[in-house]
C-alpha cells in the first residue's frame, strides 16, 4: 500500500480510498467475519487493481503468520498441505474464464475441475478482478460467476471485488445491460449475492476519461 499515491486523487477519493487502506490494515479480521469488499469506478486507471493485490498480500502474511502459530508441523519448516493450496487467489475474470474455456475446450473433462475455478471456489480470501466488465455476458461467463459468488457468501468466504460497473445495474430488468431474460435473471442472483457479501461496503471512485492515474502512479 505504501507505493500507492493517493495524493494523485482528488480530494473525495482520497477519502473514500481511506475506508478501503482501514478495510486493509484489519484484513485479518475482514477474513473471519468475513467482510467483503467492492471498488468501482466508472473509468478505469484509478488503482482498484493496485489496491485490491495490496490487500491480497497482506492478507497472505497474515495467513502465513497465523498457520505458522498454530502448526507445529509449518514452525520446524514442513508443509502439511496439499500441492494445489492457496489461501488467497488473484483472478481477471475475462482472462480467468477464458483460460478455463481454453483449457477445457473438447475435453470429456469437467471445467470444474479446474485448477482456476477451485482456487477461486476455495480461497480464504479471492480478488475477482474486473467483474461484470467488458465480457461476453454468456452463459458460461454469468453461471460460473453465479456458481462462485453464491459458493463463497454461503461458505463464509470473503472476496474483493474490483468492477467498472456498479453491481446494482444488474439488479433490475430496467438497468441491467443483459437483454436475455434468462440471463438477467443469472446476473441479478450473482449482483444480489454479491450485494449480501460486501453489506453496504461498495467503494464507489469518481472518475471520467482524464482520470487514468497509471502513469503517475508507476512513473
Amino acid at each position: 500500500m505504501e507505493n500507492y499515491k493517493k495524493e494523485v486523487l482528488s480530494r473525495k477519493n482520497q477519502q473514500k480510498i481511506k475506508s478501503f487502506f482501514k478495510y486493509v490494515k484489519g484484513i485479518g479480521t475482514a477474513i473471519k467475519v468475513p467482510q467483503s469488499v467492492y471498488l468501482f469506478s466508472k473509468y478505469p486507471g484509478i488503482g482498484k487493481t493496485h489496491l485490491a493485490i495490496a490487500a491480497l498480500k497482506k492478507a497472505a502474511r497474515a495467513i502465513a503468520e497465523e498457520e505458522y502459530k498454530k502448526k507445529e508441523t509449518v514452525r520446524q519448516g514442513l508443509f502439511p498441505y496439499h500441492t494445489n493450496w492457496a489461501p488467497v487467489y488473484f483472478l481477471n475474470v475475462a482472462e480467468g474464464l477464458m483460460d478455463i474455456r481454453n483449457d477445457f475446450s473438447g475435453s470429456d473433462k469437467d471445467f470444474s475441475q479446474s485448477r482456476i475455478y477451485q482456487n477461486v471456489k476455495l480461497a480464504r480470501l479471492v480478488v475477482l478482478d474486473d467483474i461484470f466488465n467488458e465480457i461476453r455476458f454468456s452463459p458460461f461467463v454469468l453461471e460460473t460467476l453465479l456458481y462462485w459468488v453464491d459458493y463463497r457468501l454461503k461458505n463464509n468466504l470473503a472476496t474483493i471485488f474490483t468492477s467498472n460497473h456498479n453491481f446494482e445495474l444488474f439488479l433490475t430488468e430496467e438497468s441491467s445491460p443483459i437483454s436475455d431474460e434468462r440471463l438477467q435473471a443469472v446476473a441479478r442472483n450473482t449482483a444480489s449475492r454479491v450485494s449480501k457479501m460486501v453489506k453496504g461496503f461498495m467503494i464507489a471512485l469518481e472518475s471520467s476519461p482524464e482520470t487514468d492515474y497509471r502513469q503517475k502512479m508507476n512513473p
